[in-house]
């Protein structure tokens, strides 16, 4: 467990953006490796743990410990590389135009959700997550509900909302939820018990499977317009492995905190019709 970089170190910031966030610029795309807190320009930044300074660049640092170490981007340092500092010592300032720290946790070379139980403290979260859409998918283009056949992909639209309130230009934006499971029911039946094909909480997702997390059409925030984020539940999903009738697909997207939100959606499968 440790504190925040931004003071009061004992008390909760702004977070704009979330672990795994889609981030997409150009041709480029990737998993968010840590979390944005969001703070003023020229904010200063401390350290939340004593090690050695690593300077990554002009405008971001590490600072190690042991097997760990924690990086904070987009800021002017104040350190130099290979200072050793203390815990709650100042490392630099937030930087314009960016608004927020980039603020990263790694462990033995593997990047980790700073806003898990038993890392960043304090951090309390009540907001539910949201499922607003679910749509059956067949080379890109979606599928009418009512008549269902043959393989198709399985696409979720969620998205969490942060707790505490973020200033303009980056207020009231979405985040990823932790993790997104799906079931299918018939009548009160399960005929597919709850699959979990995102789950954020195992570590930073490599960039080279992006394409499998998130579906085409996916958006990342920018200043004053939300993102959109699109997931597989499942690819070339085979509804021919169940009988032709009404079924109700069931999706689930949680949180770290255990908060839940969820979205059913009837369809029928028509493959012998």
């Amino acid at each position: 467990m440790y504190p925040w970089p931004l003071k009061p170190f004992d008390k909760a910031h702004p977070v704009r953006g979330y672990f795994n966030d889609p981030r997409i610029s150009g041709s480029s795309r990737a998993f968010h490796f840590g979390i944005d807190i969001s703070a003023p320009n020229g904010t200063p930044v401390y350290a939340v743990r004593g090690g050695t300074v690593h300077l990554e660049g002009p405008r971001s640092l590490s600072v190690a410990d042991g097997d760990v170490d924690f990086g904070y981007w987009h800021i002017l340092p104040a350190v130099e590389h290979h200072q050793r500092v203390a815990k709650h010592q100042l490392l630099g300032h937030i930087q314009a135009p960016w608004l927020h720290v980039h603020f990263a946790e790694r462990r033995s070379g593997s990047y980790r959700d700073p806003l898990r139980r038993g890392a960043l403290s304090p951090w309390t979260d009540t907001t539910k997550p949201e499922v607003t859409k679910v749509v059956f998918s067949r080379n890109g283009r979606a599928l009418a509900p009512n008549a269902i056949s043959g393989a198709v992909d399985v696409i979720a639209e969620a998205h969490d909302t942060t707790p505490l309130a973020v200033h303009a230009p980056w207020n009231d934006l979405p985040v990823t939820p932790a993790r997104i499971r799906w079931r299918v029911r018939r009548g009160g039946l399960t005929v597919r018990p709850w699959r979990t094909p995102v789950d954020f909480t195992k570590g930073l997702v490599p960039r080279e499977d992006f394409h499998q997390v998130y579906a085409p059409r996916t958006r990342q925030n920018r200043p004053g317009k939300p993102g959109l984020y699109r997931v597989f539940l499942a690819h070339t999903w085979s509804t021919t492995l169940f009988p032709d009738g009404n079924y109700r697909i069931e999706v689930e997207a949680s949180d770290n905190r255990g908060n839940k939100g969820g979205l059913a959606l009837p369809f029928t499968i028509a493959n012998n019709v």
